[in-house]
């Protein structure tokens, strides 16, 4: 038997044709990619730094661990896929970082304080470096992802023969 080869544009392919695989191999893909959805999350969970939850003057947690959220993996509208997200407001800052940039612009209050020192005036923000924990995780969990696509193909092909 000759081996099978998937890479990223097949398991897409895969992914985009599940309609045409009967439900044993339908409900295995959805595994596959929710267990992949899961281990995403929690490799990302694991790299973000926190000091604890936060939360705002309305009570909704700041802090990045706890906002990170799974949407599962369904089919509908003839695509199937799901998403891992944070739905904390800062965490695209977190992990691609900020340019040094100027603090006045669009400010409405002439003064602020830095230290419990009243500074006014044009202020630098020095930026942020970056510190990625979904692109990490993501990397680290897809071979093992198109791995486990490819042996559900593989399967459903030699069952075929």
């Amino acid at each position: 038997m000759g081996d099978i080869e998937i890479d990223v544009k097949e398991a897409k392919t895969v992914v985009a044709n599940y309609w045409m695989f009967d439900g044993r191999v339908q409900a295995q893909l959805e595994k596959t990619i929710n267990k992949s959805l899961r281990n995403i999350k929690r490799g990302a969970m694991a790299r973000v730094s926190s000091r604890g939850p936060r939360v705002n003057s309305s009570g909704r947690k700041l802090d990045i661990k706890s906002r990170i959220k799974v949407k599962r993996a369904k089919f509908a509208k003839g695509k199937l896929g799901g998403r891992v997200i944070s739905a904390a407001p800062h965490s695209h800052l977190v992990e691609y970082g900020t340019k040094p940039h100027s603090l006045d612009k669009g400010a409405k209050r002439k003064t602020m304080a830095i230290n419990g020192q009243p500074v006014s005036g044009k202020i630098m923000h020095p930026g942020a470096k970056k510190k990625p924990f979904m692109l990490p995780s993501y990397m680290q969990e897809r071979l093992e992802y198109l791995e486990s696509v490819k042996n559900i193909v593989k399967q459903e092909a030699d069952k075929m023969k």
